[in-house]
């Protein structure tokens, strides 16, 4: 499958992800720098996901980790496909994605929580950012409702 650019966000969103991402690792109980990389996560246009499945009925990339099963979403294109390498999936393979739109794509993956999903990484193994499937509904509304100022 060759690239979409379409599917390549504003390199200044994904410069504001990666600068949000080590004060967010760094202190993961902090609530103010979880917000600031999650509200740059959700300035995204669209969400990718590494694609399995059918052409036909793709789902999201799912894969177990110490919190339970989770979805891997990334915010470009390279990134997905540099994880899907990592996770072994066959080279062929790698360049199949899926774009979900935001704020849609929130909770898309928030139902696959009937499923057994307990949460979703994003952009791992980079920055890994996890977010119970329970919360990403609530914080694509809050964020909305609450802009920052």
């Amino acid at each position: 499958m060759s690239e979409e650019p379409r599917l390549s966000p504003a390199p200044e969103i994904v410069a504001a992800i990666d600068a949000a991402a080590g004060p967010s690792m760094a202190a993961p109980d902090d609530r103010a720098a979880q917000e600031r990389l999650w509200r740059a996560v959700f300035a995204l246009e669209k969400w990718i996901f590494i694609a399995r499945g059918t052409d036909q009925e793709p789902t999201p990339f799912a894969a177990s980790t110490e919190q339970g099963p989770a979805i891997f979403a990334f915010s470009t294109p390279e990134r997905a496909q540099a994880a899907a390498a990592g996770f072994g999936i066959p080279p062929e393979e790698t360049g199949r994605l899926l774009a979900v739109p935001l704020p849609d794509a929130a909770g898309w993956v928030a139902s696959y929580a009937e499923a057994g999903v307990a949460s979703m990484v994003f952009d791992a193994p980079a920055i890994g950012a996890m977010a119970p499937l329970a919360n990403l509904a609530a914080m694509a509304v809050w964020i909305q409702q609450h802009p920052e100022g």
